[in-house]
């Protein structure tokens, strides 16, 4: 298990975080600047923090009160750059060696071997990084990580240069590898999708604080805050008030909308009537309707834009006020209803699907 509590200023900007990974992948999610890499690069020893702890399988790495600060060399953990980190002059197979300690020739040629076999790039040991597409380097770069056995394995966007049949090729790979190795991994992203399809768990970072960390469904169908709503891809926020709190049912009223939602109580976390809270919805949990009924608002079609798989909508709801929300929803091609730009329809918010939380 890799333990992470640490503290560290840099300018202006202070990092302060405290999570785990217990044999899992672990996806950080945020936006430029939150504290991601700073935070890899405190884990791998390349950056020193100015107080807390890292432990990992028991073993400190560093402890600010006991002046612990093991060098990244002995810390054995693995990375994998976001811009591969080749040595140029090398052949692929003595990048994957070059980490190797205390076995023979023969016996590191045959690992070697192992890992690019393990990669499917089994002919490329005696190519240069530059003879090899960026699909393979990154293979490369990811089977050095792998090479010295680490404890630990920590990624930083390692998947973000390549175009989307590799990229997606590499995730299932690294699922694979991990539930080989059973190994504690650390998977930077700004892609929600990818880190929901890599990791277990979900931490979202926010200006240097973790914001949210927990089950990726958790994380996404009960955000913590306007932040990690937004993050995981609720782009419906609306503002509004608690009205009522009858056993399973929450009623929340939305004064940019003619009437109030009704909310699954599973989805809410503590509420008391008159709570002033967010509400929200993903755009492909709206769906047309035919027939007015509850949750169900009329709505004036503003534009639509074919998409691959579903055509985006974007809409704007009645009401009663001079303020005009804009609604943001995914529909779904195969639907037997239909909506046109300018006209007028209705769209139903399931209540299951609708999130809360304290403003």
């Amino acid at each position: 298990m890799l333990e992470v509590n640490i503290k560290k200023k840099i300018g202006s900007f202070i990092l302060d975080v405290n999570f785990d990974v217990d044999k899992e992948i672990l996806s950080i999610l945020g936006p430029s600047g939150s504290g991601k890499t700073v935070t890899l690069f405190c884990i791998a020893g390349l950056i020193r923090p100015d107080s807390g702890s890292i432990r990992l399988n028991g073993r400190l790495l560093y402890d600010s009160e006991k002046r612990i600060c093991l060098s990244a060399q002995q810390r054995n953990i693995g990375f994998v750059f976001q811009n591969y980190a080749l040595f140029p002059h090398l052949t692929v197979n003595e990048n994957i060696a070059y980490g190797i300690r205390n076995q023979s020739r023969e016996a590191i040629s045959g690992y070697v071997q192992e890992l690019l076999d393990l990669m499917h790039i089994p002919d490329l040991g005696k190519r240069y990084p530059r003879e090899i597409s960026s699909g393979q380097q990154q293979r490369v770069a990811l089977a050095r990580a792998i090479a010295p056995a680490p404890d630990a394995l920590l990624l930083d966007e390692p998947f973000s240069a390549l175009d989307t049949p590799q990229r997606e090729r590499l995730e299932y790979e690294l699922i694979g590898i991990q539930q080989l190795y059973k190994k504690d991994f650390l998977f930077v992203t700004h892609d929600l999708a990818q880190g929901y399809k890599l990791s277990t768990r979900l931490a979202v970072f926010d200006a240097g604080h973790l914001a949210q960390c927990d089950y990726k469904n958790n994380v996404v169908t009960r955000p913590a805050n306007q932040t990690v709503a937004k993050l995981t891809g609720i782009k419906n926020l609306m503002e509004g008030y608690v009205l009522s709190i009858d056993g399973e049912n929450v009623k929340v009223a939305v004064p940019e909308l003619e009437r109030p939602l009704q909310i699954d109580n599973h989805n809410c976390n503590h509420l008391v009537v008159n709570q002033p809270v967010f509400v929200g919805i993903r755009p492909e949990y709206v769906e047309l309707a035919v027939e007015d009924g509850e949750n169900t608002i009329c709505c004036q079609t503003c534009q639509l834009v074919d998409g691959v798989t579903s055509i985006h909508g974007r809409f704007n709801a009645s009401s009663d006020t001079d303020k005009k929300y804009n609604l943001e929803v995914d529909l779904r091609r195969c639907s037997k209803i239909t909506a046109a730009e300018g006209c007028s329809c209705l769209l139903y918010f399931p209540p299951e699907r609708l999130v809360v939380f304290d403003r």
